[in-house]
């Protein structure tokens, strides 16, 4: 129960942020104001959020907003994932939400890139794509089969051979659905597009298991 009170809580929340920002850019406050509506009208904070996650998401909000502990290694690692792009975007948004005079916003800004600074030379968060259990899942697939099932799952591929589909069986679904969440944070598809991404990585899998089974 308490979960589902939070993440009511979150949404409202975000609502409430977006409201703000639609009222006060259809006031014209200011410039700064209309970009941030926009930003937020987009689907981009939306993806950075969830790329983040709740837990990575509020480590973060306090290291550069308050007086919070420094950022964990797992959520240096997710940040380093979504990108500076994502971090300045929340951070902006925050801004104006709060509405910071100039001075307070500039500290924050430069606690935003300092908190930047630090995951990516903390030596060890690593991103996704370096990382030895991704690695060992590429290896598996190997560049050919790898290559075959992106393009099914992600592209409009003529469809995976039995051998593929053997290797894909062999590493196993949570290789699978790594490296497909690995490649729809990177790509930064919106919520439309991985929806039909997944659809497709679960018939993929399904489609090989089948046929994996039936060559067995």
């Amino acid at each position: 129960m308490e979960s589902r009170n939070n993440s009511f809580l979150d949404l409202s929340v975000t609502t409430l942020l977006l409201v703000t920002l639609f009222v006060m850019a259809r006031q014209g406050t200011s410039t700064e104001l209309g970009d941030a509506h926009g930003l937020a009208r987009s689907n981009e904070l939306l993806k950075c959020e969830t790329a983040l996650g709740v837990k990575c998401g509020d480590n973060i909000y306090q290291s550069v907003f308050e007086f919070g502990k420094e950022v964990s290694e797992e959520c240096c690692t997710r940040l380093l994932t979504v990108g500076k792009d994502c971090h300045d975007l929340l951070t902006e948004v925050t801004i104006v939400y709060k509405r910071l005079p100039r001075k307070d916003a500039k500290e924050i800004r430069n606690k935003n890139d300092k908190v930047w600074d630090q995951c990516k030379n903390s030596g060890t968060a690593q991103i996704p794509e370096r990382s030895n259990e991704l690695l060992k899942c590429e290896n598996g697939l190997g560049k050919k089969c790898g290559h075959s099932i992106y393009q099914h799952v992600f592209e409009s591929g003529n469809g995976v051979s039995k051998e593929c589909c053997s290797r894909l069986t062999t590493v196993g679904k949570d290789c699978h659905d790594l490296l497909t969440e690995v490649t729809v944070v990177y790509k930064r598809l919106t919520i439309k597009q991985a929806k039909e991404v997944w659809n497709k990585n679960d018939i993929v899998w399904e489609y090989c298991k089948t046929t994996d089974e039936v060559s067995l």
